[in-house]
């Protein structure tokens, strides 16, 4: 079922990574209840702007999390009942030569924002974590009761952020709420996710180079993602607890962008197998989504290939 964004009125509500394409579409679902939201980032996208300049109830802060200070700042300012922790330095490499700049902004920086927010009565935190905690040692499909073995530096530092925030609101008696999010995919998705790097490449008549792609994802509608979140947070049965949010199937790479190039006629501009697949590469991600099932939720939006074809 839909959830309604009513629930909203009269909250407070403030988003980390509200200027990245998950925050401000969060932003975008909600922005028509009787709210208030504050985006945090350190820079806006077209969107939020236009949120923004659109809504009164939308406020902008271009907030560092690494910067301490500015984060008690705006948690101060804003109060809020509800938070969304989505801000995050993504890099999957697996070189350790990036280690220190995801861990300062992915532990340190949520950290922060557990300090800050310390002495705010929120009513819940909910962290976007990461499917790919998992990684390679567990078998799929993945459910949260498996331990996680990371497979990158940006893994890893999700799980330690998922880590500090239950120890950090166990100790502080706060609620909280860890969403491990799997491939998404949505209209206007920035050009670094493999879905939109190939359809832009192909739209512009140019070669798209990519492995074999034998891997398999769990891709789930940006419209249910969202719809999740919002159903989990007004369900609030899901407080001090861990959620991964899904579609429950798996598809290989290589068919999505076969499938893809034969709806836009452009199977000769596909140049499989040319790159290398990376270093401890997940071969199956694909996650059980029977938890949020059993919340009462339902994944509609099952037909990848139709839902692409509506923006290509």
């Amino acid at each position: 079922m839909e959830p309604s964004i009513d629930f909203f009125n009269n909250k407070r509500v403030l988003i980390t990574g509200g200027g990245g394409y998950l925050g401000s579409k969060l932003a975008e679902k909600i922005v028509n209840s009787d709210s208030t939201i504050f985006l945090l980032d350190k820079k806006f996208n077209s969107a939020a702007k236009t949120l923004s300049e659109n809504h009164s109830n939308i406020q902008i802060s271009i907030v560092d999390l690494t910067q301490k200070k500015q984060v008690e700042e705006i948690c101060s300012e804003a109060e809020p009942d509800y938070i969304f922790h989505f801000a995050a330095l993504l890099n999957r490499v697996r070189d350790f030569s990036v280690y220190n700049k995801l861990y300062e902004v992915n532990v340190n920086g949520t950290l922060n924002l557990l300090e800050a927010a310390k002495d705010i009565a929120y009513k819940g935190f909910y962290f976007a974590s990461s499917g790919e905690v998992y990684g390679t040692k567990n078998q799929p499909p993945f459910s949260e009761e498996q331990i996680p073995v990371p497979v990158s530096p940006y893994s890893l530092t999700k799980l330690m952020g998922e880590q500090i925030i239950q120890t950090f609101s166990d100790i502080s008696s706060k609620p909280f709420t860890i969403l491990r999010i799997f491939n998404f995919y949505g209209p206007g998705m920035p050009k670094d996710f493999f879905i939109s790097q190939l359809i832009e490449a192909l739209k512009s008549d140019q070669k798209f180079n990519m492995t074999g792609g034998e891997q398999i994802r769990d891709l789930i509608y940006l419209e249910d993602l969202l719809a999740a979140i919002v159903f989990i947070c007004k369900s609030g049965k899901s407080n001090n607890d861990i959620i991964n949010i899904c579609s429950g199937k798996g598809i290989i790479l290589k068919e999505i962008a076969q499938e893809i190039a034969e709806q836009m006629n452009k199977t000769n501009l596909l140049n499989i197998g040319v790159l290398p697949y990376r270093k401890n590469e997940v071969w199956n991600m694909c996650g059980s989504n029977s938890k949020l099932t059993n919340l009462g939720f339902t994944v509609k939006n099952q037909n990848l290939i139709s839902k692409i074809q509506e923006y290509l």
